[in-house]
């Protein structure tokens, strides 16, 4: 008897998260690809460098009266001199 109510709950599961998917199952993977951008936005702001209220291309951000410093120093483009180039020419 045991083993027909486990069955049985079992099935009632099965059934009433098909039933749940069949009628919210848009909503939910709607809901998931949503917070999914989310977070992929949020990873994208952090490596570039920006908050979500400051423009790219200029350090202030939407509130005037609020500027934001930048603490690490620009990188200067100097070229650093790696090693001495030689030209190998073919001997015949």
């Amino acid at each position: 008897m045991k083993f027909l109510q486990t069955l049985l709950i079992i099935l009632i599961i099965i059934v009433s998260i098909r039933l749940l998917w069949k009628y919210f199952g848009k909503m939910i993977l709607k809901w998931l690809g949503m917070k999914a951008m989310q977070r992929v936005q949020k990873s994208f702001e952090k490596r570039a460098g920006f908050q979500s209220g400051q423009n790219p291309f200029n350090n202030s951000t939407t509130d005037s009266s609020r500027k934001v410093s930048t603490s690490a120093p620009l990188k200067s483009n100097e070229k650093k001199k790696v090693g001495e180039y030689i030209d190998f020419e073919e001997i015949d």
